[in-house]
């Protein structure tokens, strides 16, 4: 895998990017259409993420790609019973693929469940009452027991032990007399995934600290086997995937009215279950033709074979399209679109075992100040008389630093060690939560809550309202205006220090509303995106810096409105 790219998500997705090579590597005539074995995939991907590209397309064309046929497992037959008790009874410890119906009416649907024969429950002296059947599937790393009702499966195969991947069938023409025509195979599918985490150590006598971040890998996919992979991306964000639980056919190799029924369920578009009359023992035939959802196993990248049967030559790349596989590190970051991708190289990622590594670089001698750390939108109490509202607020000691990796700090647990002075000693204080934090702006880390300096935040909401004209009239009749009502709202916040020592507060506070007057002046104000673009009241997030004098108070109170359609 050292010619692929990764990218990652917290989700458990990735899109992987693999090069594969089309044919053996011969010189082929100008227009021939040939056929080649790519991937491989593993056993569930995305539908409509499945795509080979030719890196040159003046000199090679892809047709189609197909689902590659595999030869068909026999299941045991029966000496007695052939129904289908009778059929897993038969293939006990065996693998099988088993299509059973759910639900009921427009609801109803089949599914396919893969796993082991684990038991089957003997037939009764008359033969009619129900019989279940066990089998023993896998989800991730947990085996689980699942039950059946025998007269609701519908369909039962063989399938391989190792079956967990499955390759490809691509069609192509050359363009040109070209050598090794190459393409990417690409794909969203699930089973890789990272984790950050943070750590920081304190130096407290000179109050300083380094900071260092750390990935975690997850690997679920049997294709990585340990060889580094050449270019993998974090994404720290959660991108929008509308068909994430629906496997394309090319790997599921799945009929085409329970694809469509899957897809209508996926969409909110319900297909009613239609029951075909099948002559008898049908339905039973275990090396039937139609019977296509058992995935293959694993092959190369790319192989060249006459008529798709068999294995072909090597697979050979030109050296200068490997990243470079010395030592595995942090390559970089870059911003694409409204999402940062942390970037590494050399990862050496492998099935089932876990792999954690720095993905920013690290950071140290950084300044830190001890705070208060106050939310608004915490609250512990809360009294409401009418519209005003007043509550106690939680008061968190935490420290407070800049962040000066270059880079924004993704959410993630940070534990916080203080350093001894014995070199390389160092003991655990806490673990806390790494805000989203972008680059240059002050990071706050809660460490206790504090059990003598007190907040309380009151807010008034005044009596009267101004309204406000927010759209014009399209035509002389004055159509098209429209007005809001502007709630007017006074908040204030008083900090109460018992100490003997002045302390340093920050203020955070998400408003949802149109700030008009604040005392202290906001620090910093970050504006946060909304979907809804006709937003009345956006939400931003306010910062203040307030310093408390020993034994006493200090005060924040801020003016906003809040619009409602009139």
């Amino acid at each position: 895998m050292s010619g692929s790219s990764v990218i990652l998500f917290k989700t458990g997705y990735s899109f992987i990017s693999q090069p594969v090579q089309l044919g053996q590597g011969e010189e082929g005539k100008e227009g021939a259409v040939e056929e080649c074995r790519i991937g491989p995939l593993p056993a569930f991907a995305v539908h409509g993420t499945v795509a080979v590209q030719a890196w040159n397309t003046d000199q090679v064309e892809v047709l189609s790609l197909g689902r590659r046929k595999k030869e068909d497992l026999e299941l045991s037959l029966p000496t007695e019973d052939m129904s289908m008790a009778g059929f897993l009874e038969a293939n006990m410890g065996t693998m099988v693929s088993v299509d059973v119906e759910e639900g009921q009416g427009m609801r109803a649907s089949t599914r396919c469940y893969q796993g082991r024969v684990k038991w089957v429950k003997a037939m009764g002296d008359e033969g009619t009452e129900a019989r279940l059947a066990m089998l023993e599937i896998k989800e991730g790393q947990v085996k689980k027991d699942k039950l059946f009702n025998c007269s609701n499966i519908v369909n039962i195969e063989k399938i391989a032990e190792d079956e967990e991947e499955v390759s490809l069938v691509a069609r192509y023409r050359r363009t040109a007399t070209s050598k090794a025509p190459m393409a990417t195979l690409s794909y969203l599918t699930r089973g890789l995934a990272w984790a950050p985490s943070y750590s920081l150590l304190i130096n407290k006598e000179e109050m300083t600290l380094r900071l260092d971040g750390h990935a975690t890998f997850l690997c679920d996919l049997p294709q990585f086997d340990g060889e580094p992979v050449g270019c993998v991306s974090l994404v720290a964000e959660r991108p929008k995937v509308h068909l994430e639980q629906l496997c394309d056919p090319l790997v599921s190799g799945m009929g085409a009215m329970d694809f469509i029924r899957q897809l209508g369920a996926e969409t909110g578009q319900h297909i009613p279950q239609r029951h075909v009359l099948q002559p008898p023992g049908a339905q039973y035939a275990s090396n039937s033709k139609s019977m296509k959802s058992s995935r293959a196993r694993r092959c190369m990248f790319a192989v060249q074979s006459d008529a798709c049967h068999g294995y072909g030559g090597g697979y050979e790349m030109e050296e200068e399209s490997y990243v470079s596989q010395s030592v595995e590190g942090i390559k970089g970051g870059e911003s694409v679109e409204d999402f940062f991708h942390y970037q590494l190289q050399s990862v050496p990622l492998n099935h089932k075992q876990p792999v954690k590594m720095p993905f920013i670089k690290q950071c140290g001698d950084i300044k830190y100040e001890d705070i208060y750390f106050i939310d608004l939108d915490n609250n512990v109490r809360i009294a409401s008389s009418g519209e005003d509202e007043e509550s106690s607020v939680e008061v968190k000691h935490a420290i407070s630093f800049k962040n000066s990796s270059g880079q924004p700090l993704t959410s993630a647990p940070v534990s916080i060690l203080a350093r001894e002075k014995e070199e390389g000693q160092s003991k655990f204080m806490v673990q806390g939560m790494m805000k989203f934090t972008g680059p240059g702006k002050p990071v706050i880390v809660e460490i206790t809550r504090s059990k003598d300096v007190q907040a309380n935040y009151v807010v008034e909401t005044g009596s009267d309202r101004k309204t406000e004209l927010i759209s014009k009239a399209v035509s002389w009749t004055g159509a098209g205006k429209k007005y809001v009502d502007i709630i007017s709202k006074k908040g204030k916040l008083t900090i109460k220090n018992p100490r003997k020592t002045q302390i340093n507060c920050k203020i955070e506070h998400a408003l949802q509303g149109h700030l008009e007057k604040s005392n202290p002046v906001v620090k910093e104000v970050t504006e946060r995106q909304s979907g809804n673009h006709g937003e009345l009241n956006p939400i931003s997030k306010l910062l203040w810096e307030l310093s408390v004098p020993a034994e006493g108070t200090a005060e924040l109170s801020i003016e906003y409105g809040i619009k409602v359609w009139k």
